[in-house]
């Protein structure tokens, strides 16, 4: 899996030597629910055909392009580039004081986030009526209302501007919530957005394996649906869980108190311990001490294990 740094973007290319897909066929593989080739034996397409598009997706919020370079017989090649910023690169591992630093800044932020100015909330919903009523209830409240019709408008709106709080359908044309949700959860600069579910959808479970904060059901309970809102504006962020894995115990509390008050639930772990506490808590986030770190492929370990592929890791020292 070369990748190629230029100036301005990061490019990944992966091959495989496979069958090939022909050049008709090349415009279909992005597209949600479908896919070529076959099983050779049975001649029956594999899987739902969401991978590809999800990656197209993800790879376009953040700016990007994706592509694929295939001829039959010889195999086929995937690249996606990703624009690079190198003015505002974080150098890791970063600084303890620093790290603390930003953790305390973005708490103060948070809280004035909600003090100083009316929550926006952002309506995704391809029912009118729906928007129209939580429109109307929420309005009264005295929240911030925009609206999206799909899930494609909503990735658009949240990039022009985050929204405090995003309640979700499951169930819209050309992109359905849980593919968006995925998007924004998988996203560091919106994965502390409180994502609501509301739909007929009955699926928490996928749901919150995505990292989606609630899932409520249709018809819509008002009462219910407003204490949702007011408990997860009022924590301000997304609930992640992040783990901390420091033989200093002094550095292990400092960390504690500013991710706590961030709104983050927090754990503890030794290095010996780390894979099986890791396995057994399934944190969103785990922060290392380099010291540690440097002992052992701990990362690249943790990686193959299975729940832990998409876990975000921060080295600091």
């Amino acid at each position: 899996m070369p990748c190629l740094y230029g100036q301005k973007e990061l490019i990944v290319s992966i091959s495989d030597t496979g069958i090939g897909i022909a050049p008709e066929d090349f415009g279909a593989v992005f597209e949600q629910f479908k896919q070529v080739g076959g099983d050779t034996l049975t001649d029956k397409p594999k899987g739902t055909g969401l991978g590809l598009p999800i990656c197209k997706e993800i790879v376009e919020h953040h700016g990007g392009r994706i592509w694929l370079e295939s001829e039959q017989g010889n195999g086929s090649t995937f690249s996606f580039a990703i624009p690079i910023n190198t003015e505002n690169t974080i150098k890791r591992p970063v600084h303890l004081d620093e790290l603390v630093s930003q953790l305390k800044e973005q708490v103060a932020h948070s809280k004035l986030n909600i003090i100083n100015h009316e929550a926006e909330i952002l309506i995704v919903d391809d029912d009118e009526s729906i928007r129209s009523l939580l429109n109307q209830e929420l309005g009264d409240a005295g929240y911030k209302i925009r609206e999206a019709t799909n899930g494609k408008e909503a990735l658009q709106m949240v990039k022009s501007k985050r929204p405090d709080l995003i309640i979700l359908d499951i169930m819209m044309p050309e992109m359905n919530g849980f593919d968006v949700a995925a998007v924004l959860k998988n996203d560091p600069e919106t994965m502390d957005i409180p994502i609501i579910v509301l739909s007929v959808v009955q699926d928490k479970s996928r749901g919150f394996r995505i990292g989606v904060d609630r899932y409520l059901t249709k018809p819509i309970d008002t009462g219910i649906l407003f204490n949702e809102i007011g408990s997860l504006l009022e924590q301000g962020k997304s609930r992640k869980k992040v783990m901390i894995m420091d033989d200093d115990a002094g550095i292990v509390k400092i960390l504690k108190e500013v991710l706590i008050a961030k709104g983050y639930e927090v754990s503890e772990s030794t290095e010996n311990e780390l894979v099986e506490n890791a396995k057994a808590n399934l944190p969103d986030i785990i922060m290392i001490n380099s010291v540690l770190s440097g002992k052992q492929d701990i990362v690249q370990n943790l990686r193959f294990e299975k729940g832990l592929e998409k876990v975000l890791f921060v080295v600091y020292q």
